[in-house]
């Protein structure tokens, strides 16, 4: 196998690992589902948290090479931390009271969110292109959710919650990482949505049990892994290459929805999620294709 994966281009293992990624993250998400029926969400939130970060601090600390681990802007730091922690327990509400399928496909809206906010706080420019996929995929949110034809529900307003919290978590990343290392900037997200989920997740505590600390466990080595999974993708080949590979969470999130939950979506979120997805998609390869315009220039 070693002998093998040397063989291969670094494009064809990125893509191997993103597909990976997507499929971790899916059944992640069911795992979620599956333990919604015994804990709350918050707990499972905090759960996912401190399993993730026990599974990724050798990692983190490997080499005991502590140098790059100082924070600069410590602020933004908390700020990232407790976005996130609100941004887990909203999602993984969502996950427990909504068809999978139909969470997964509102929480694609999170790049509509960062074009709106980039241009807003960041001062980015986006042009004609972007901000017409962006609008074609918020018509695709109104197809999901259908508000005057039927009630908005709660898990829908948690979803859409999430994908903007992911959005501006994504600017933050962006302003962080000019002056702090990855290390660091994962190791205070790790320690400080655990922190953030601690005390909400005591307020609903119920103690698991030992199928459900299984559970719990996998859900935070599943999405773990994934995360890690991405990062490398990422490391290996270009963004517009892996990017649109995404939208593998979609049909799989349908899926683990029919099988494990007997969960049948209908027309209407089929076609508005399928929207919101190539919109999404198309956004990320514009961003990529753009950074890639960047940094040509710059290097010459």
């Amino acid at each position: 196998m070693p002998s093998r994966l040397a063989t291969m281009s670094p494009t064809v293992i990125a893509i191997s690992l993103m597909v990976g990624a997507m499929v971790l993250f899916s059944v992640g998400h069911g795992l979620v589902r599956v333990a919604s029926s015994e804990l709350h969400p918050f707990q499972i939130g905090f759960l996912r948290s401190t399993f993730g970060l026990l599974f990724m601090l050798p990692l983190i600390l490997r080499g005991w090479d502590f140098s790059d681990l100082r924070v600069k802007r410590p602020k933004l730091h908390l700020i990232r931390g407790a976005l996130s922690a609100v941004n887990t327990m909203a999602w993984f509400t969502a996950i427990a009271i909504m068809p999978l399928g139909e969470a997964v496909a509102l929480n694609f809206t999170s790049p509509l969110f960062a074009t709106i906010l980039a241009a807003i706080f960041l001062g980015e420019v986006v042009r004609a292109r972007r901000w017409t996929a962006t609008i074609v995929g918020f018509i695709g949110v109104l197809i999901v959710v259908r508000p005057g034809v039927e009630t908005v529900q709660l898990g829908a307003l948690l979803a859409l919650g999430s994908a903007m919290s992911i959005a501006v978590n994504v600017l933050l990343i962006r302003v962080m990482s000019q002056e702090d290392s990855t290390r660091a900037i994962v190791l205070t997200f790790n320690l400080a949505i655990t922190f953030f989920t601690l005390i909400p997740a005591i307020l609903v505590w119920v103690w698991p049990s030992p199928i459900m600390w299984g559970v719990t466990f996998a859900v935070g080595v599943t999405t773990t892994v994934a995360h890690l999974m991405l990062t490398k993708a990422m490391s290996l080949a270009e963004a517009s290459a892996i990017v649109p590979l995404e939208f593998i969470r979609l049909p799989m999130a349908v899926l683990i929805g029919f099988v494990w939950f007997a969960e049948i979506l209908d027309v209407w979120t089929i076609v508005g999620a399928t929207i919101i997805g190539c919109s999404a998609v198309y956004i990320a390869q514009r961003e990529a294709l753009a950074a890639k315009r960047i940094t040509t220039t710059t290097s010459t």
